[in-house]
C-alpha cells in the first residue's frame, strides 16, 4: 500500500485540475492525509495558481520506478518562519490508493 515511505523524498509533477503540469517538487513529509511539497520548481506559478487564479484542487504524480499513480488534493499554503510551505490534502487517503502504480484505487465502500 502507498503510505508514508512510498511518498516520501520522492519528485512528484503537480497538476492543475485538468492535468496540466504546473510543477514539480520533492516531497518532505506525508501521512496519510497529506503530501508537503518542498523545493518547488517554480513556486511563483503555484503563488498564481492558489491567489490569483484562487484555485486549490490539484492533481499529484506519485511514481514508483516507471508506474504512476495520479492523486486528487487540495493546496494550501502558509507563510512560516519566513518561508512559504506547500501541504497538498489529498481527497481519498493514501493508505487505501494500493501499490503506486496499481490500476484502480480501493473504492469508498471498501475503506475501513
Amino acid at each position: 500500500m502507498a503510505g508514508r515511505s512510498a511518498v516520501e523524498n520522492q519528485v512528484v509533477r503537480v497538476m492543475d485540475s485538468d492535468g496540466t503540469p504546473l510543477t514539480t517538487a520533492m516531497t518532505r513529509g506525508a501521512d496519510d492525509e497529506s503530501v508537503v511539497l518542498a523545493e518547488v520548481d517554480n513556486p511563483e506559478i503555484l503563488l498564481n495558481y492558489y491567489f490569483g487564479r484562487g484555485e486549490r484542487l490539484v492533481l499529484i504524480e506519485l511514481r514508483n520506478g516507471s508506474a504512476t499513480q495520479v492523486v486528487e488534493g487540495t493546496l494550501e499554503t502558509w507563510w512560516i518562519a519566513g518561508e512559504r510551505r506547500w501541504q497538498v490534502y489529498v481527497d481519498r487517503p493514501l493508505v487505501m490508493l494500493g501499490p503506486v502504480g496499481s490500476a484502480e484505487p480501493v473504492p469508498a465502500g471498501h475503506r475501513r
